[in-house]
Order: C-alpha cells, then structure tokens, then sequence
C-alpha cells in the first residue's frame, strides 16, 4: 500500500537502497514461526484441536523473537505506521495541487486509507482490551462481536476498489461518468490490447500532438503522469500506452525522462549551474529532490550532473 502509493504521487518508481528496510518486519517474521513451521501436518492438527479446546494453548507455541501478544499488537501498529506515511504523501500532494485532475484516485486513496486506520485501530483496541481482561492474554471472545466488527470493517477494505471502477480498471473517463460507460470503455481497451489493430494512420496522428505537444514542455511539471497527457492530448490511454511501448519502444516513464535530462543538459549548457545549485536545476527539470535527478541523470547520460558539468567548464 505504501509503495503504492508512493509510486503513484512521487517520483519514487522503484524499490531499491534502503527501501528494502521496510521488508525487515517480514524476516523478522518468516524467522519467529519457522520453529512451528517446520514441525510435522499430525503435530500441526494436534494443535489446532488444542486451540479449539482452548484458545489460551496458542501461548504454548514456541516464537523465539516476539511473542504472539507482541506479534499480534505489533503488525497493526507498524500498519497504522504505513498508513500515516502513505497519508503524508496524500495530503501533500493535495496541497500542492497534483491531485486537480485525478479526482477520483484522491477519493479512493482517502477512503481506503480511513477505512485502514479503523480496521488497525480497531485491533489496537479490541487486543488490548483482551489483554487486560484475560489475564494479560489476547484471545478471541467467545461471542465474536469483536471478530464481527473488525471483519466488517475489513470487507469495506477489501471491496472499497470496487467502488470506484476507474480505478479498478485504470481508466481516465470522464468526471459524471455512468458506470456503464466505464465498462463500455474497458471493453474497448480490452479488445484493443487483444487486436492490436492500431492503424499507422491513428500512430502518425498521435505522433503529430506529441510534436506540437512538446513545445508547452508541461512535462517538467512536477508529477507530471500518463493521465495528465492523456487529457492534454486527448487520446486514449490505451492508444497512447501502445504508441510508448510498441511503436516508440519505451515506457512513458522512460520517454519523459529522457526529455527531462535532455533539458537539463541544455541548462547546464548555458550555464545554469553557475548561478544556480544543481538542485535548482533538477526542480526546473521537474524533480522534487537532488537524489532524483542524479539517479535520473545518470541512468540517461552515464555520469552525474557534476561530472557532466565538471567536463563542460
């Protein structure tokens, strides 16, 4: 969900470097259960039949980092986590104003995102109310009105996509759009993506709005995105998809990028970094941070800016 999320608002694309500490809870994982893991399926049965019995017996099953009180508390703490981060991203980018055109992906991200906070905040409260009332033992109570509640809320998780279909199938329709047209419009897509059938003509056309398209150079605009062209342009998403990946032979990402830095070498060229930082260079090019831009840099020139700009003085 964060990476998600931070794919779609930022131009963090990837996981790489120290993103992979976010995978550390999940090693710390799959490290406390391998002792019941790798026990026989007769001991496993034996056990759940115990469980069943009584639910207190799942603290005789043997973690050897974190104990399942810890465990159970801890994975919606660490989600609650995600959920602030994920939500930081949100809300700056609907401060900055990114989110104007994407009406429907702002809604969808709130509601799913409150909907994550209830679900984690709801076992927060139940585990610890357990906890205190149990002998300081988290167990499920016997009339499951916690369990009703917390799956409730969770199947609203589950099934909130299914209430913006546009971001279910990615499509960029229209604002008031009826929910028949969507699926109308997917099938299109879908029979499009199946076919091929894109006539030389219609890539020729969208060849020509590119052309005229680049002059505005809106796509040094700060996360600037496919959906943002598609409404520039006005052609479809499938259409221009196919164009990037087929007839260009790059992604959309690829294809800003590359102008992006062809951009940014023409500053440096003209001397933009001597009375300014090259951070300032990478913003005019529409990167948010220094780190950015010299990963997108390099990945198009084969060196970093300073280099780059050390061989032009």
């Amino acid at each position: 969900m964060y990476f998600y999320v931070r794919a779609v608002l930022t131009e963090k694309k990837f996981i790489r470097g120290f993103d992979y500490i976010h995978f550390l809870p999940i090693l710390l994982i799959i490290i406390n259960i391998i002792p019941y893991s790798i026990n026989s399926w007769e001991y496993k049965l034996s056990f759940a039949e115990k469980i069943h019995a009584n639910s207190k017996n799942i603290y005789l099953v043997y973690f050897p980092l974190v104990s399942f009180s810890s465990y159970f508390i801890g994975r919606s703490i660490i989600s609650i986590f995600y959920l602030i981060l994920a939500g930081g991203i949100l809300m700056k980018s609907i401060r900055q104003g990114k989110l104007k055109s994407a009406e429907v992906l702002r809604k969808w991200l709130l509601v799913y995102l409150t909907l994550g906070l209830i679900f984690n905040l709801s076992i927060i409260f139940l585990s610890v109310y357990s906890f205190y009332s149990n002998g300081f033992m988290i167990l499920l109570d016997e009339k499951g009105r916690g369990r009703s509640f917390v799956t409730i809320i969770m199947s609203f998780l589950t099934i909130s996509i299914y209430f913006f279909p546009r971001i279910l199938y990615g499509l960029n329709t229209q604002p008031g759009s009826k929910l028949t047209d969507v699926f109308e419009r997917n099938e299109k897509i879908a029979s499009a993506s199946k076919s091929l059938e894109i006539s030389e003509a219609r890539l020729f056309q969208v060849e020509g709005y590119l052309v005229e398209f680049l002059q505005s150079k809106k796509y040094l605009l700060p996360g600037f995105a496919l959906s943002d062209l598609v409404k520039d342009l006005g052609v479809p998403e499938h259409i221009l998809t196919y164009y990037f990946n087929n007839y260009l032979g790059i992604t959309f990402l690829k294809w800003k990028n590359q102008l992006r830095i062809e951009e940014a070498v023409n500053l440096l060229k003209a001397g933009e970094a001597e009375t300014n930082t090259l951070e300032s260079v990478g913003k005019a090019c529409g990167y948010k941070s220094r780190s950015n831009f010299i990963q997108a840099f390099k990945a198009q020139t084969g060196e970093s800016p300073s280099a780059y700009l050390k061989k032009l003085l």
